[in-house]
């Protein structure tokens, strides 16, 4: 597909986008973006979709807002929000490459001007690997950000101390026993990398990642968006449209949500991943490539730095990001090769995002061929007490849940099997030779019933 090709697909894409798809299914309302745009009173958005092979097209709609509010186009710089964490990983994972860190090294082999404490004072046991994914059981915060001129350090906002607004980052959670997403991780983070290499964040981060990948019209440089054209800086809004004083906000966290960027830059990132993960790239190697986007804690959908859907035919990494006055994703479809992102100078451009990202995942997410219908008939456990019953009737599937009427399902073209009456969707998939298993996906939540074997039935019958 030529640029030419992009701008004409998406051009089309963008006349017809969902209403209201946070739900996660597919609405029979749809807006263009413009009308959306209004509906949610999202000032500006720009856009960009590219290949592996470099093709780009990216382009901007609306105004950057202030008073010297401009059209938004292709160069126009926004708030990259928590994107900044998927690009400080990337750069951390660098540093893993070059033998500067370790991914499962206690964290305080590298920390020299700051010490992780729980709430006791005692150091807790973390890695550079849980710092990444979110595992390492922190403070849950969300960063803010400051008006220019009264931020205060990063180790003020590690301390708590000085003009911060967040509480001091502690070890509150079991290391590496669950999943909690907080920026505080990555506030760490970017001390961590300033005392292993010796070098301010910003201009580690210019040179290991932003000048390598091309990303020139990025910086964590907080001062970068005064530095540039007012033309080309987003100012960001409120939800209703009351922009937010002064522009912007400081993000003394940078590496957690202080980067600013333009969609282009971003995929140049994700793209600049998805051929390390296929062994193509000169900057990072395959296995941390794949580390990168493989989910560290199973049911989390994250993985290092990096948001993870790995259904089968359904896969996309990337990271969605949401600062005051901005909105944000980006997105690497890998078996379509293809990767999206969006950026919007608006709170309320969510459901906005949302209808782009359900054009880009019909777009490019590759489908899964159907099974034969009479091969997945039979008894399946989403528990031990729970089974599901899916028999044939006059061609069509049956599902039977405990407690439930059976119902017939509605088969999609994509292979799935809709429940008539719930949120609920249906697949049969087939793993390595094996009989199929049932996956069941609510509330874009996936839970896998597997298939009852002759032991689980004489269990059954022994309780019964």
């Amino acid at each position: 597909m030529t640029d030419v090709e992009f701008s004409q697909d998406w051009i089309t894409l963008l006349g017809r986008l969902d209403r209201q798809v946070s739900s996660g299914r597919p609405s029979p309302d749809t807006a263009a973006l413009s009308e959306l745009m209004s509906s949610y009173q999202v000032p500006g958005v720009s856009i960009a979709v590219g290949h592996v092979d470099g093709r780009v097209w990216a382009t901007g709609y609306g105004v950057t807002g202030g008073e010297t509010s401009a059209p938004v186009t292709a160069d126009t710089a926004f708030a990259a929000c928590s994107i900044s964490k998927h690009v400080a990983a990337f750069g951390a994972l660098l540093l893993v490459q070059n033998g500067v860190l370790n991914l499962d090294t206690d964290i305080d082999e590298y920390l020299t001007s700051w010490q992780l404490r729980d709430r006791a004072g005692r150091r807790p046991a973390v890695t550079v690997r849980q710092l990444l994914a979110h595992t390492a059981g922190l403070s849950d915060t969300w960063y803010r950000g400051y008006p220019a001129g009264h931020a205060p350090s990063l180790r003020q906002v590690l301390d708590g101390s000085g003009s911060t607004t967040t509480p001091p980052v502690r070890s509150t959670l079991l290391p590496g026993s669950r999943f909690r997403y907080s920026g505080s991780h990555y506030a760490v983070l970017q001390q961590l990398m300033v005392d292993a290499t010796g070098t301010a964040f910003e201009e580690l981060m210019q040179a290991l990642v932003l000048e390598p990948v091309a990303m020139a019209d990025s910086s964590f440089d907080q001062q970068f968006p005064h530095q540039r054209a007012p033309q080309l800086v987003a100012r960001g809004h409120h939800g209703g449209g009351t922009g937010i004083p002064g522009g912007w906000r400081a993000q003394p966290e940078a590496a957690a949500a202080g980067l600013w960027s333009t969609p282009a830059d971003l995929l140049r990132l994700d793209l600049e991943i998805a051929r390390a993960a296929s062994g193509d790239s000169k900057l990072l190697d395959r296995d941390l490539a794949t580390e990168m986007w493989a989910p560290q804690i199973p049911g989390a959908g994250y993985g290092l730095g990096t948001e993870v859907d790995d259904r089968a035919g359904r896969r996309r990494f990337g990271h969605t990001g949401q600062n005051v006055g901005y909105t944000c994703f980006s997105y690497v479809w890998p078996d379509s090769r293809i990767a999206v992102a969006a950026m919007t100078n608006s709170e309320d451009g969510w459901e906005l995002l949302a209808g782009l990202r359900a054009a880009a995942d019909r777009r490019y997410a590759t489908g899964i061929a159907a099974t034969p219908i009479a091969d997945v008939t039979g008894r399946y456990l989403l528990r031990d007490d729970y089974p599901i019953d899916i028999t044939l009737t006059d061609g069509q599937l049956t599902f039977s849940a405990p407690a439930q009427q059976p119902v017939l399902l509605l088969a999609d073209p994509d292979g799935r099997y809709l429940h008539p009456g719930l949120d609920l969707e249906v697949r049969f998939l087939q793993t390595n030779d094996q009989p199929c298993v049932l996956e069941l996906r609510q509330e874009g939540v996936t839970q896998t019933a597997r298939p009852s074997t002759p032991s689980d039935q004489f269990a059954q019958r022994q309780q019964g």
